[in-house]
């Protein structure tokens, strides 16, 4: 009898372990759903997925959810131009519209741009003041070097000064660039429904080494309570290589 209870004894104690182990696990699902943010994805075919090929060469991919609308305008020849870009940015850019009451918030910062050909690397969008002071500095750098080539070689002052008015109109360009067309994070309401506005990721990283000649991307805007979630693919399918001037 002893022997029975003993086994009875160890039995409960099992069922008891597996009851807490899976209450654990339940506990652990749940709060994975719970905190999990839903994505809403660009699905080429779906109802609430449109895209639009400019003869620009600008691919425009557009998701619409709820009240909220996201475009996400490519240039189709971004990864070449992105190799002779100031900084080496990649560009896009974004519209957002609001079309119903409840004001929302569009927060630039947050997006993210997945590298899915470099180990799903995550690049983090641009602040474009800092952007703009990282420009500035390379600038002063540049000012600097100059100088002590003059020193050092002033027989090539032409040149030199040639280069640095050159170099210095570009870094101008740009900086009035950053200051007139960036998306700033606001509130979209009734009162200002859309916005439309350039956001720069950084491709110089220690993580991505050289981009390829073809990369299939995934970019990710939060709003409200879901993810808008556009993947690309650049060249896109199709597309021949033509390299055109980037224009504003």
């Amino acid at each position: 009898m002893r022997c029975v209870h003993r086994i009875s004894a160890v039995f409960v104690a099992l069922s008891l372990m597996i009851a807490a182990a899976d209450s654990f696990a339940s506990g652990l699902n749940a709060k994975k759903k719970k905190t999990g943010i839903p994505v809403v994805r660009w699905t080429d075919g779906s109802p609430d997925s449109t895209l639009v090929k400019g003869t620009d060469g600008i691919y425009r991919y557009t998701l619409s959810y709820e009240t909220a609308s996201v475009t996400v305008a490519i240039d189709s020849q971004e990864l070449e131009k992105t190799r002779r870009t100031l900084e080496h940015v990649f560009r896009v850019v974004l519209t957002v519209r609001n079309r119903g009451t409840l004001p929302f918030d569009v927060e630039p910062q947050k997006m993210t741009l997945e590298l899915a050909d470099h180990f799903h690397v995550l690049l983090r969008s641009e602040d474009p003041d800092d952007l703009a002071a990282r420009i500035q500095d390379d600038s002063d750098e540049l000012v600097h070097q100059s100088e002590r080539e003059l020193k050092k070689y002033p027989e090539r002052r032409a040149v030199v000064e040639a280069r640095l008015r050159e170099h210095e109109k570009v870094v101008a360009q740009w900086q009035e660039y950053l200051s007139a067309k960036t998306l700033r994070g606001m509130t979209l309401d009734p009162g200002q429904a859309e916005v439309t506005g350039l956001v720069f990721f950084p491709t110089r990283t220690k993580w991505t080494g050289d981009w390829k000649k073809e990369e299939h991307l995934i970019l990710r805007l939060p709003i409200v309570k879901v993810v808008f979630e556009f993947p690309f693919t650049l060249p896109p399918p199709g597309e021949v290589p033509q390299l055109r001037e980037r224009s504003d």
